[in-house]
């Protein structure tokens, strides 16, 4: 296997050193004096490398920590504040079960909170943070005491 390569090997190496030494000659070998010069003046200049010791702020170590540069002097335009963000209220932990209607009580509302269940009328305490101020369907007013805000929890349309 090795006697059929190598001739063809010996033949690509003939081939390559003839059209190195025999390729395309310049057809013109003489360039003009004035073509170099305008060469020169085109041709941009390459400045030396300044050292490492010589560059501002590195002190010839890489890795070193540089100061910020300082403050600018403060501006003299006067800064609008910027009215904070939205808050989002976090949804209520009960989940509505049910409602009823009795003549002389008005509303009951059933909550379920995990796997226990509340039976709520108006005046009454949850989670000793809020008390059912109103029970008016389709909702129901709750109001945190520490905070004193008031939150709707949706109980659903009356049917009569």
């Amino acid at each position: 296997m090795k006697s059929r390569r190598l001739p063809w090997l010996l033949l690509a190496l003939v081939t390559t050193a003839a059209l190195a030494a025999l390729g395309d000659a310049p057809t013109d070998a003489t360039v003009p004096v004035t073509a170099v010069a305008n060469v020169a003046a085109v041709m941009p200049t390459i400045r030396a490398l300044k050292s490492r010791a010589e560059i501002p702020g590195q002190g010839g170590d890489p890795f070193s920590a540089t100061a910020p540069p300082a403050p600018l002097e403060p501006a003299t335009t006067t800064i609008s504040a910027v009215p904070p963000a939205p808050t989002f209220v976090a949804p209520l932990p009960w989940r509505v079960i049910g409602k009823q209607l009795a003549d002389e009580e008005g509303w009951t509302v059933f909550l379920a909170h995990g796997n226990a269940t509340l039976v709520v009328r108006t005046g009454d305490m949850l989670d000793d943070n809020y008390r059912v101020v109103a029970i008016k369907p389709p909702t129901l007013t709750l109001q945190h005491l520490k905070r004193n805000t008031r939150r709707t929890l949706d109980i659903g349309e009356a049917k009569e």
